[in-house]
């Protein structure tokens, strides 16, 4: 019998819904990670909001199919950084909350964002980036 490398984990959203989280397959992380790209640029609450329920949403949108008529967002409106359905984005937006969406992210796409060095070293960078523009003007 074989058997798997990696751990499992389900939780229920805040619907009663119950999903089973596992690292993304290699095809759906290169989505999620092109998605988490803008994280980089965020400047408001909301702009990060996107990003975290884009990716939360590619990595457990194999425990929804068929349940919309689509959960991929248009290509067009991929190069314009929405990566889902507008009907399946807003459950999404009514469903999860951001611990649900952090232990999502940290599951499927192995990226543990509540780590406090990862903030520490999050909020360097954008400090030396504001001082670069800054040296720069």
């Amino acid at each position: 019998m074989a058997s798997t490398v990696y751990n499992e984990e389900s939780i229920a959203l805040q619907d009663g819904k119950e999903v089973t989280l596992r690292p993304l397959p290699i095809g759906r992380l290169r989505r999620f990670m092109k998605a988490f790209e803008p994280f980089a640029e965020v400047k408001s609450d909301e702009d990060g909001f996107k990003v975290f329920v884009n990716c939360a949403g590619i990595a457990i949108e194999h425990e929804f199919k068929g349940q919309f008529d689509s959960l991929k967002a248009p290509v067009s409106e991929q190069e314009k950084g929405e990566f889902l359905s507008e009907e399946y984005k807003e459950y999404l937006e009514e469903v999860l909350d951001l611990d649900t969406i952090y232990k999502i992210i940290e599951i499927c796409g192995g990226m543990k964002l509540n780590d406090p060095k990862l903030m520490e070293a999050a909020v360097e960078a954008a400090m030396a980036q504001d001082a670069a523009q800054d040296g720069t003007n």
